[in-house]
């Protein structure tokens, strides 16, 4: 019987270490956009819920003007009372999960609200705001 010689072949360091390199560049560039994402999805939940926030508390105050000076210290249980609102925990953080700023226009009396990180993140995203 005659055996052949056979050559086995293996995956040399380099080649591994290519492969390697490949998959964490990879997964950088993926780990990179699905960042951009959250944020993304921070901001919006942040945008939605202060729209929200500003219609449930102007209403409360147009319902009781009373209020409308104690309104930036009460706004939570103002909010936590609403009927208006199905989960009040989720609507008294931003999306980055910072207190809600509340203040009363003294010029118009409407009372509005702000987020620090969503002003930040609109400033550092101009650009997609202004198009």
């Amino acid at each position: 019987m005659h055996c052949k010689n056979v050559k086995r072949r293996f995956v040399t360091l380099i080649e591994m270490m290519i492969v390697m390199f490949l998959i964490a560049l990879i997964t950088g560039v993926v780990a990179y956009n699905y960042r951009g994402s959250l944020d993304e999805g921070k901001a919006f939940k942040t945008s939605t819920a202060i729209t929200k926030l500003e219609t449930i508390l102007n209403l409360a105050v147009a319902k009781n003007p009373e209020i409308r000076e104690g309104i930036t210290s009460s706004w939570k249980e103002i909010i936590k009372a609403s009927p208006l609102v199905q989960d009040p925990n989720s609507l008294i953080k931003d999306g980055w999960g910072e207190d809600y700023q509340v203040e009363v226009n003294q010029e118009t009396g409407a009372v509005e609200v702000s987020s620090a990180k969503y002003t930040e993140y609109k400033h550092s995203h101009l650009t997609l705001f202004n198009k």
